[in-house]
């Protein structure tokens, strides 16, 4: 059953938890929380927490994947935070509720998703027992949560997880800006991170190195998944390429060799497919989860 819970005031401040069910009515009662993070640029209303609901689907319910997935996970949640301003979706900000403004401006992305993730924890007690997915934008947040610049972000704590998947992620702002400057990015950055430049290298997951970045801020990660599609016409194989750059330092910074990185490339279908259709971000997810059982067997 879905729940809905609010982790501030805000209309986008929400998150939509799903509990795992046996046939039988019974709960798991040990495993992972997946936690996923949507995207649409920072900014696209259509894009929210109801993302997820086909991938989850798939998972619970496949003969693929619902074994694997009852005896591993105990719920999923999808996490909505306030959005940056869209030219095609425009508000009035003199009779619109600032409740529901989408006036955001980096790091108030980050912080909500910092927030949320503070509120689960809070909640339902699970630790670091949990994997964090990211689409697109997603998959930047998801990244810049474990990045020791952003740790502890505005007083918040949170327990990192074991587990982080980006999926057709952005890494390097400026490198997808100088990749499709025939697609409005320069507008879009500009709209959740401003014009300084200077700063979008200072937030990129893939830039930022040493105690800043994620191999200095990371320290209790133990796999890092990058999946992308080579039919993604929105995000270049460039992006995941340098993160996966990054994360080998992350993986060299550790000397017990129980840091591993997987890095799937076999995803078909568009951007947005990816995630819409459901079938390729239930797979990833499911790898990821195999391979962390037979890291940590029970």
């Amino acid at each position: 059953m879905d729940h809905h819970h609010q982790y501030g005031p805000h209309r986008l401040q929400r998150i939509i938890t799903y509990v795992q069910q046996s046939a039988l009515g019974s709960i798991p009662q040990e495993g992972y929380w997946v936690i996923y993070i949507h995207g649409g640029a920072w900014r696209d209303p259509t894009q929210t927490a109801e993302s997820f609901r086909m991938t989850q689907s798939i998972l619970s319910t496949s003969p693929r994947y619902s074994s694997l997935i009852y005896q591993n996970v105990i719920a999923f949640a999808s996490i909505d935070y306030r959005l940056s301003s869209h030219p095609n979706f425009p508000q009035d900000q003199t009779t619109t509720d600032p409740l529901q403004l989408r006036e955001a401006k980096h790091p108030d992305h980050l912080r909500d998703v910092q927030t949320a993730i503070s509120y689960l924890q809070d909640k339902y007690g699970f630790r670091d027992n949990y994997l964090l997915v990211g689409h697109s934008c997603g998959a930047t947040l998801a990244f810049q949560t474990v990045m020791g610049c952003f740790k502890g972000d505005e007083g918040v704590q949170i327990a990192q997880p074991r587990c982080v998947i980006g999926v057709e992620g952005i890494y390097d702002l400026k490198g997808l800006r100088d990749e499709f400057k025939q697609h409005p990015v320069q507008e879009f950055l500009e709209s959740a991170f401003g014009k300084d430049e200077i700063l979008w290298d200072s937030v990129s997951p893939a830039k930022v190195q040493g105690d800043d970045g994620v191999e200095g801020g990371w320290s209790k990660g133990r796999l890092a998944v990058l999946a992308h599609s080579l039919y993604d016409e929105l995000v270049n194989l460039d992006q995941a390429l340098a993160m996966n750059n990054r994360l080998i330092r992350w993986k060299e910074a550790t000397e017990d060799r129980t840091r591993h990185i997987l890095f799937l490339q076999d995803l078909q279908g568009s951007h947005d497919e990816i995630w819409s259709k459901g079938e390729a971000m239930a797979k990833i997810i499911a790898t990821a989860l195999q391979y962390l059982r037979e890291m940590e067997p029970s």
